[in-house]
């Protein structure tokens, strides 16, 4: 993959740009291989293609109207200016090209977070590569400029409503790096992305968890679904279940799914998704797994447990809860191999590793999605 912003030196989030691909393969499966030195890892699954992969952008605004800068926070929050990257879908970066012109047309002020004035913070853009569509996020400081963006939505061409088919604004007020906040305002009449995975359509909101990169994600939910099905599940517990991507596209539409989310964006979606799929067996229901306990679960007989904790792994409302049900079958994503090493170390009284395999979700990183097969032992 070429990308003047790496060759150049601006860029370092791709950090292993240097080699080629299937050196980055081994590179990420050699460490795994080294956290999991007893456990059969299978062959990684990579990309056909890098560029254009990944289907989520999240821009940070600053400068000001007459010199913006578009990009995203480094490590030691600076902004890097890309606004191009490749490893962006098409839509993205088309889009994004015209941002300086709509936040100037819209005065959208850039924000500045060391004297805490602006408005705009950041842009969210995402994209749904099976229906050629995307989503807009404007992330902002106050309420001041919310009625400029819904009059920025109203003087759009119904050809330009064809494609970005979902505009919000989200406030976020604290003065951090931090992307979003609590209070999420809809601007378009349609509030949720479709994305088709395999047979299914999932929603995606504008709060939602989204795996970025579409074609491993696709191969992830196939193989999960392979496996559900090979083992015959009768019942499907979904822990972190975001919009119920996994469970959604892994049941059959026969054996009762539950999906447990702290986002009320994501069980909407999720709820929304099952009916519109026709599964009336799966249940989304928004609350902590905190308040969550064994009683209310036992009885349900869920042999199969799906969790996707995000990167700091499962905590130990998680953990105690998948012990004492007790299912057959544990199937746990990872995008942190050594959380998923901690938290596996932790299950390993009643739980042996079948295997491991290795996504290549982060192209061109050190990081990568991991799929733990685990079985009661």
């Amino acid at each position: 993959m070429h990308c003047t912003f790496h060759q150049s030196q601006i860029c370092h989030s791709c950090s292993l740009l240097h080699l080629e691909y299937q050196q980055t393969l081994k590179s990420k499966l050699d460490t795994l291989t080294e956290l999991f030195p007893e456990t059969a890892v299978r062959e990684f699954r990579g990309m056909t293609s890098t560029t254009g992969s990944r289907i989520r952008a999240r821009l940070a605004i600053t400068g000001s109207l007459e010199k913006l800068e578009v990009g995203f926070f480094d490590d030691q929050q600076r902004i890097i200016p890309v606004d191009q990257c490749p490893l962006h879908h098409p839509l993205i970066n088309a889009w994004a090209a015209t941002l300086p012109t709509l936040i100037r047309d819209a005065k959208l002020t850039p924000y500045d977070m060391h004297t805490d004035r602006g408005e705009l913070k950041f842009v969210v853009i995402t994209c749904s590569p099976t229906h050629q569509q995307l989503m807009i996020q404007f992330v902002l400081r106050s309420r001041e400029a919310v009625d400029r963006i819904r009059s920025l939505w109203r003087r759009m061409s119904e050809h330009e409503k064809e494609t970005v088919k979902v505009v919000s604004i989200n406030l976020q007020p604290a003065r951090s790096s931090a992307i979003s906040g609590r209070d999420e305002l809809p601007v378009s009449e349609q509030t949720c992305l479709p994305i088709r995975f395999g047979q299914r359509e999932l929603l995606f909101g504008p709060q939602s968890f989204l795996q970025t990169n579409y074609e491993i994600a696709d191969s992830l939910y196939e193989t999960v679904g392979e496996i559900v099905r090979d083992n015959g599940a009768n019942g499907i517990l979904d822990l972190y279940c975001g919009v119920g991507a996994f469970s959604l596209t892994a049941t059959s539409g026969a054996q009762p799914v539950l999906g447990i989310d702290v986002s009320t964006n994501a069980i909407a979606c999720a709820n929304e998704a099952a009916g519109r799929n026709g599964i009336a067996n799966a249940v989304y229901e928004c609350r902590s797994l905190e308040c969550t306990t064994v009683d209310q679960l036992a009885d349900r007989g869920f042999d199969t447990i799906i969790c996707n904790p995000p990167r700091r792994g499962m905590d130990a409302a998680s953990v105690s809860l998948i012990q004492s049900l007790r299912p057959s079958l544990l199937l746990y994503s990872s995008c942190n191999a050594s959380t998923l090493k901690r938290d596996t170390t932790i299950l390993a009284g009643d739980y042996r590793i079948e295997s491991l395999q290795p996504f290549d979700m982060f192209p061109y990183t050190p990081h990568m999605e991991v799929l733990a097969v685990m079985r009661r032992k």
